[in-house]
């Protein structure tokens, strides 16, 4: 009978209130491991090195979350980053490629082209084997010092009378002291019609002054209106620097 009487005397209220604070404290605890409210994590409740790579959503980190200047080198992948170039090339040279820590690998740059174009009407001389008239420069070209060239030119010869001649034009081009010369006759009618040749020249130089110049003589009792046209091309064959 006593064991009886004790199970059915009444808890007291001691005891009653901490088994009311363990039902909500551990309520309360099952409550805030699902109910986090919106904005309410802060950098004070996560600790050190708690947010890994998996945990975060891929493509949810851009450039727009990186401080300016942040990432550098030891940070980045250099083997996809291109370092600043830090090498330059020799005169008569041209970079050719530049590697991952900006060394640049020299390449022979190509050889520089220089050009001039020019218009005359050499003067008219009277048939009948009076001679070559006097010769006209067409066109000029000034080559820079420090290589040799290669020097082109292609006179267009145009001739016009009113006598039935054969007219002969004679151009020379100059580069230094080396020089070439060559002649085209051009047989005209007496009807005033135009007929034109060409005079294809070339020669090898050193810097200075490429020059074209042109003379004509006829045949006959007309005097021919001979009008030349001439570019001068040079393209750089060697550098002294």
């Amino acid at each position: 009978m006593p064991r009886i009487s004790l199970l059915r005397r009444r808890p007291s209220a001691a005891t009653a209130i901490a088994l009311i604070a363990l039902f909500v404290s551990l309520g309360g605890v099952g409550y805030a491991a699902v109910s986090v409210p919106d904005n309410s994590v802060g950098t004070n409740q996560l600790q050190q090195s708690s947010v890994t790579h998996s945990k975060l959503r891929f493509g949810s980190v851009s450039y727009q979350d990186i401080q300016p200047g942040a990432v550098g080198r030891v940070r980045a992948n250099l083997a996809q980053l291109q370092a600043r170039v830090n090498g330059i090339c020799a005169s008569g040279q041209a970079i050719g490629a530049i590697d991952s820590t900006g060394n640049v690998t020299c390449n022979p740059a190509r050889p520089s082209e220089f050009g001039s174009t020019g218009t005359v009407t050499v003067p008219g001389v009277a048939g009948s084997g009076s001679g070559p008239g006097a010769a006209t420069g067409v066109a000029s070209l000034t080559l820079p010092v420090g290589s040799s060239y290669m020097t082109f030119a292609n006179p267009t010869v145009t001739v016009k009378s009113t006598a039935a001649q054969d007219v002969e034009v004679s151009c020379v081009l100059t580069v230094g002291a080396n020089t070439q010369t060559r002649s085209v006759s051009v047989a005209v009618p007496a009807d005033g019609t135009t007929r034109e040749a060409s005079v294809p020249l070339m020669v090898a130089g050193p810097a200075g002054t490429a020059t074209v110049s042109c003379q004509q003589s006829a045949t006959g009792t007309g005097t021919p209106t001979v009008s030349v046209t001439s570019a001068i091309s040079a393209l750089q064959t060697s550098s002294n620097n």
